[in-house]
């Protein structure tokens, strides 16, 4: 097996679930070859691109396994690939450290500098996995819907808002982050929930949890309502058509 086989998986399976929390549906490979702008060849450990707000943005990875810390002359040989590309970002990571003279390269070079210890644990992004599914914080923009959820101490604790008298439940769903904040606006108790985006993430878990405890979605398809928000147009959507309707292949 290859020396530091183990450091580049981890740093592979680290950023393709950060990646996957930011829904850019991009895949983190390791051993990439690239061709430089002078035509040379460059090998990098692990390297991702992706397309946001229509800016290409690249990263490549070296991954350094070894028992001493990293010397500034890798940094320097690190930095002279990455200028033979074309706007493609750099990062480093060590399981044992970098040389002071190292760290002053690279901060004049623009490239980052981590350590093992500075990625997260396993465990945190199993934790990261089920709180991004089931628990939508401010940044998350729906894609289609928006809805209402409890909020406690700033966090929300995973309790969507359903409608007064409805058996079974019904979750509320909005085209518009607008058209949900105008419900808000009428509760009596508006300080426990806030408008949270339902990105493609957590349609999906939203979903499965409506099935598991039978409980349905109802989607507001009219901007405005009278004063009684008892009134608003929802109407019902079952849960199978919510997937296959409204969810991404």
């Amino acid at each position: 097996m290859k020396a530091g086989r183990s450091l580049e998986s981890y740093v592979q399976f680290v950023y393709q679930k950060l990646l996957e929390f930011m829904e850019e549906g991009t895949l983190v490979s390791t051993n990439v070859s690239i061709v430089g702008k002078t035509g040379a060849r460059h090998e990098f450990d692990v390297y991702y691109e992706f397309t946001h707000l229509n800016l290409k943005h690249a990263v490549a990875i070296e991954c350094k396994d070894w028992r001493t810390p990293v010397t500034v002359g890798e940094v320097r040989d690190f930095c002279g690939k990455l200028e033979d590309l074309n706007r493609v970002s750099g990062m480093m990571v060590s399981r044992s450290g970098y040389q002071a003279g190292a760290r002053q390269y690279a901060r004049g070079k623009g490239i980052e500098l981590l350590e093992e210890k500075d990625l997260p644990t396993f465990t945190s992004i199993v934790a990261g996995v089920i709180k991004n599914g089931f628990l939508p914080d401010k940044t998350v923009r729906g894609a289609p819907f928006w809805t209402l959820m409890e909020v406690r101490k700033g966090e929300v604790t995973g309790t969507y808002y359903a409608l007064p008298g409805e058996k079974p439940p019904v979750v509320p769903l909005f085209y518009s982050r607008t058209m949900a904040e105008k419900l808000l606006e009428k509760l009596p108790d508006r300080d426990r929930f806030e408008v949270r985006g339902v990105s493609q993430y957590q349609l999906r878990s939203l979903t499965a949890q409506m099935e598991a405890f039978g409980v349905q979605a109802g989607i507001c398809c009219m901007p405005y309502w009278q004063d009684d928000p008892d009134q608003a147009p929802f109407v019902l959507i079952p849960t199978e058509l919510l997937r296959t309707e409204y969810l991404d292949p």
